[in-house]
């Protein structure tokens, strides 16, 4: 599983289903963190965890599931929230309704 540890801004964006895709540099550490975690999907459906910054792992209101639809690599990172001239991963999720 991913986890997205992120600004109170971006989570709550996530959560009233505004941004439905995350972007991460394309670095050898986010590169090796996907990789991971898509090799230890054994059943093909990769889900991903959002945090509002670092919270106990028994606060639910600032934890989001969610299912990862596609990973898209080399996406400009220009036409993305983050707004950076270098190559980002694109990673679309659908929120897992509770």
């Amino acid at each position: 599983m991913l986890t997205f540890n992120l600004k109170k801004e971006w989570f709550d964006k996530i959560k009233s289903g505004e941004k439905t895709h995350e972007y991460r540099r394309m670095t050898p550490y986010w590169q090796t963190r996907i990789n991971n975690a898509l090799e230890k999907d054994e059943d093909f459906t990769l889900q991903c965890k959002f945090c509002s910054g670092y919270p106990n792992a028994n606060d639910k209101e600032k934890i989001l599931y969610a299912n990862v639809l596609r990973i898209w690599s080399n996406v400009n990172g220009l036409q993305t929230d983050l707004n950076i001239d270098e190559p980002v991963f694109d990673i679309e999720f659908e929120l897992i309704k509770e």
